[in-house]
């Protein structure tokens, strides 16, 4: 299992007092050296606390994601709330809801450590909205695009992929455990359900609509809702899909605990047919390089940092340990797994 401090519900991180922007919030308080409070925790930062800050010994400093994270939880709920009720939506409310967190993944280039920072203990159909946005927008960047304009639609449609869900019945969404044929039938509409509440407003671009529309539909034709295949598939789509796929198994469920990053990338790795292969290869190569470094918990209680990852074998990372520094390949030991990502 994977997590952070989630029963404090407090989203932290470390940052150099070179990198802080306007708006961030100070996570403690800030002291001179002879007891004098320089800037209290939670105080939003100018530019002019941030040239104080420069003065001070301090080079790194915690702020607090909290606030932002979890308003953005919050306006996910409200949107969803309107759709159910019926009223309309805008894609101007979903770029806002984002913005605060897209700019920290422009300041956070490693999108492992800033999903683990923000993982939460629950609302997980919430938080797995936001964070499909954050998750596409940065694999779109991984692929090479560069245009704010397009890479605001594709954040639009990841956090917009599962709309749909508002108009499936709650004791489906909610169920603690594996659904039934008729269950997984009803399931299965929502894609074309969040095609048509987006439909119903015109500030949503094509693109956006048809990635929702799109997002389950497999390279292979065995996806829904119409069994595209290949080329057909939105190229939105095709990213949006790896995101979902990744976070989901990578997120605490109702009915299963988080699986290992490690183990995720590996399965994508060996699934080449039936999502974009292309996508695949540049998302799983950008991710083994933010894991390597990682401080990890085995399974074994023992604590060290990943210094290597076997392309042909990444859910077995080599690992060196913090106590005594020895390199274990948990390759050769197959009875340990990584059971925790340690962020600090």
């Amino acid at each position: 299992m994977i997590h952070t401090r989630e029963e404090m519900r407090l989203y932290t991180k470390k940052v150099e007092v070179d990198k802080l922007m306007p708006g961030d919030i100070l996570a403690h308080d800030l002291y001179l050296d002879h007891g004098v409070l320089v800037i209290p925790a939670g105080i939003k930062l100018t530019e002019y606390h941030i040239a104080k800050l420069k003065n001070v010994e301090e080079k790194v400093v915690s702020i607090d994601l909290t606030k932002v994270y979890v308003k953005a939880i919050e306006d996910s709920k409200v949107l969803m709330k309107k759709v159910e009720e019926g009223k309309p939506i805008t894609k101007k409310e979903v770029v806002r809801m984002l913005q605060p967190i897209l700019k920290e993944t422009r300041r956070e280039k490693n999108i492992v450590r800033l999903l683990i920072q923000l993982q939460c203990q629950d609302d997980y159909t919430f938080q797995h909205t936001v964070n499909i946005g954050i998750v596409a927008g940065v694999i779109a960047k991984w692929m090479g695009y560069t245009d704010e304009e397009e890479l605001s639609k594709i954040a639009v449609a990841g956090t917009l992929h599962d709309i749909g869900k508002s108009k499936v019945p709650m004791q489906i969404l909610k169920k603690p455990g594996p659904l039934t044929s008729i269950e997984f039938e009803v399931m299965k509409k929502h894609p074309k359900l969040g095609f048509d509440i987006l439909s119903r407003f015109p500030s949503f671009d094509d693109e956006v609509k048809l990635a929702v529309l799109q997002h389950h539909e497999r390279e292979d034709g065995r996806g829904y809702p119409q069994g595209l295949e290949g080329d057909a598939i939105h190229p939105y789509a095709k990213i949006i899909a790896i995101a979902d796929v990744y976070h989901a198994m990578t997120s605490k469920r109702v009915y299963r605990g988080r699986i290992s990053p490690f183990l995720v990338l590996d399965h994508l790795h060996k699934n080449l047919d039936c999502l974009d292969t292309e996508i695949i290869l540049v998302f799983v190569k950008n991710m083994l390089n933010c894991l390597i470094g990682t401080r990890v918990a085995l399974s074994d209680g023992r604590i060290g940092y990943v210094t290597f990852i076997d392309p042909k074998a990444i859910g077995y990372p080599v690992i060196r340990l913090e106590k005594d520094h020895k390199i274990l390949d948990l390759y050769e030991h197959k009875d340990i797994t990584v059971e925790e990502i340690l962020i600090e």
